[in-house]
């Protein structure tokens, strides 16, 4: 659209699917976002995420009901403390993850599945600390494991769901497969799994109350919240942010790393990791300063490959954008893609490139003349909660393993990018990894 003139907010007209407006400046993003927000107050869903159980907890409608939930989780995501505690299961996550590779880089068969693997261990964190379902939890829930399994399979279900061709559950619903398999069995199991947690929680006494950190969200939400669905419903948004964003950005900071015409970023993060430990001895408050080129690849690929491209507000009132040259009725929706903010050439130099020293040059925005033009985390009341601690976690998993290995990936040249509910990498991060050092002293 940009290139051929357009710009500010643009209405289109999609006939069956609607009327919507796409924002494609930082200016009107901004607008929307957070001098207008009151009046674009629910997020753009369809009805599947609602039987899905999708975007109910945090996530759908900014209101009452948001600012109390969201009012609960801060503390659990953006005080030190908690963050302190999430880093510190991140770096005990990545210990487990690198002797598993390191016992498959010994085997004649040393390949994996990069994707799969990232997941399963951005998972495993997020069930340890918003959870307490960790070693230093508050709760020894005797059936974690099938919590874990379950929670896995149903992110991989509603993903196989969304890509379905065609979409049988438009059409006819109990014709597909995977929607029948969800919504019968895995949301159910998952429903039940997940109360019995938050019941266990709440028969929980005063030792166990004592061994809660801060970050353990669960212990907040008991405490706070007396209805088990709208527990439910916040974990749940929690799991799919905090487990998705974390493994697909790693996975494609080693990918893109790997790739020839990137060698020098490499060695440059490489060094870094080396030289700083992969910051397993760096307190929390020093790591992106002391870490800042692992921190700019880290950017640089949430640039380029935002886990969400396209995220849509309704509105709910009237109204108007950019000082009343756009006008807002109820029902209108307007759309920003972090995708294309990310890429947009009138805004960055060289967009196309992967270009990681942009943020070591100017770790504010990049270069870019408006902080509204690197949006991988939302903006406004309705951002992501976990903006410093997404980045730490990436930061410290490139780290790690650029240290302890290398890969060799099957698929060659730019990253196969496919979306559905988030940024998908799935089937094509396979890898054949090597172990560079015996694991020493101090990694």
């Amino acid at each position: 659209m940009k290139e051929k003139g357009y710009d500010g907010v643009v209405p289109v007209d999609l006939s069956i699917f609607g009327k919507y407006n796409f924002l494609l400046s930082p200016e009107s993003v901004r607008a929307a976002t957070v001098e207008e927000s009151s009046i674009l107050p629910r997020r753009f869903s369809v009805p599947l995420f609602e039987t899905l159980e999708l975007d109910r907890g945090i996530v759908y409608e900014q209101g009452e009901r948001h600012k109390r939930n969201k009012r609960m989780c801060i503390p659990s995501f953006e005080q030190s403390q908690s963050m302190e505690s999430f880093v510190g299961a991140t770096k005990a996550e990545l210990d487990d993850l690198s002797l598993s590779f390191q016992a498959k880089a010994n085997d004649d068969d040393s390949n994996i599945d990069l994707y799969a693997e990232m997941r399963k261990s951005a998972l495993n964190v997020v069930l340890d600390v918003s959870f307490g379902l960790g070693k230093e939890g508050a709760s020894n829930f005797q059936r974690a494991d099938e919590l874990s399994k379950t929670i896995a399979e149903y992110l991989e279900r509603i993903v196989a769901l969304a890509n379905e061709i065609p979409p049988l559950w438009q059409i006819s619903p109990r014709l597909s497969y995977n929607y029948v398999r969800v919504t019968d069995v895995v949301l159910p199991n998952l429903r039940k799994l997940v109360s019995e947690v938050i019941e266990a929680r709440r028969l929980e006494g005063e030792e166990g109350k004592k061994k809660r950190n801060r970050a353990d969200l669960l212990g907040v939400l008991v405490e706070q919240l007396d209805d088990n669905a709208d527990v439910r419903l916040i974990l749940f948004d929690v799991v799919i942010a905090g487990s998705d964003t974390t493994a697909s950005t790693s996975t494609a900071a080693l990918y893109l790393l790997h790739q020839d015409g990137n060698k020098e970023w490499l060695e440059r993060a490489r060094r870094e990791a080396e030289e700083t430990n992969a910051g397993r001895d760096i307190p929390l408050e020093k790591i992106r300063s002391t870490m800042p080129v692992c921190v700019s690849i880290a950017r640089e690929v949430l640039r380029l490959y935002p886990p969400v491209p396209f995220v849509g507000r309704t509105a709910t009132g009237s109204g108007s954008l950019l000082d009343g040259k756009y006008p807002v009725e109820p029902g209108d929706t307007f759309c920003f893609s972090p995708w294309f903010l990310g890429r947009d050439p009138t805004q960055w130099a060289n967009a196309a490139d992967f270009y990681p020293q942009r943020w070591l040059d100017d770790p504010t925005n990049g270069g870019a003349p408006n902080n509204f033009s690197w949006l991988p985390f939302g903006a406004g009341l309705r951002g992501c909660l976990g903006t410093r601690l997404g980045l730490t976690e990436v930061t410290l998993g490139i780290a790690r393993l650029l240290v302890d290995f290398e890969f060799d990936f099957e698929t060659k040249g730019p990253l196969p990018v496919k979306y559905d509910l988030t940024l998908n990498l799935d089937g094509v991060m396979n890898c054949k990894i090597t172990s560079r050092t015996p694991r020493g002293t101090n990694i």
